[in-house]
């Protein structure tokens, strides 16, 4: 998953360091919120964002 870190000087002139991971749907550009699934044993994680969250979500609901 690619993230992006910003560091710049905080108002108590420490370093401040930032880091958000992006959404790993293709060609999205927004921060991940919401965990798809985890590979304990890689250490390795998917994630969406809010809106790519909800189109799975659907997708996994059962007809009625």
């Amino acid at each position: 998953m690619p993230s992006v870190t910003l560091r710049a000087i905080g108002p108590d002139g420490k370093e401040v360091t930032l880091t958000e991971y992006i959404c790993d749907w293709p060609d999205c550009p927004n921060v991940a919120e919401h965990v798809v699934g985890i590979i304990v044993e890689l250490r390795a994680y998917s994630a969406v964002c809010k809106k790519h969250a909800a189109v799975i979500a659907s997708r996994q609901r059962p007809s009625r």
